[in-house]
């Protein structure tokens, strides 16, 4: 497994448990402690997790003795993040369009939902670029196989 494998499922794994951790905290606020939506949406600060992803280039350093990066790789890296932000940039505009659908033109909407839209982005992001990454490795081993 090489460098790009393991940050992806670095990456893969915080992300996922942190949108768990910020699942379960808001049913546990919403349904057994009975806050309303608005109080028990705090249980989403599990999402702060995330910013341990950021640790993933120390973790995983580069190794000295072979060439960390081929051109196989170097496609592969542009593929992921083609992909990535192709599915950002659509879920991106449908966020910005449709409240102006619903709302209107004359609408307004408070300020509040634009951190929403960038830590949404920067999920998808990084969630769809670890999957592509991970599928065109073959999930497992670096030849492109998958192992059984």
């Amino acid at each position: 497994m090489n460098r790009a494998q393991k940050i992806a499922w670095f990456n893969l794994i915080v992300l996922l448990t942190a949108l768990g951790l910020s699942t379960i905290a808001i049913g546990v606020f919403y349904f057994i402690v009975g806050l309303p939506m608005r109080g028990a949406i705090c249980g989403f600060a599990f999402i702060g997790v995330v910013g341990l992803t950021g640790l993933s280039p120390i973790l995983f350093r580069k190794e000295k003795k072979q060439a960390s990066f081929d051109e196989r790789d170097l496609l592969i890296a542009k593929k992921a993040s083609l992909v990535a932000y192709s599915i950002f940039w659509v879920l991106f505009v449908a966020a910005a369009m449709i409240p102006w659908f619903i709302i209107g033109p004359k609408g307004a909407i408070t300020v509040n939902y634009l951190p929403w839209m960038v830590f949404g982005g920067m999920v998808t992001v990084m969630l769809v670029q670890s999957v592509v990454t991970l599928e065109e490795y073959g999930w497992r081993n670096k030849d492109g196989g998958k192992q059984d």
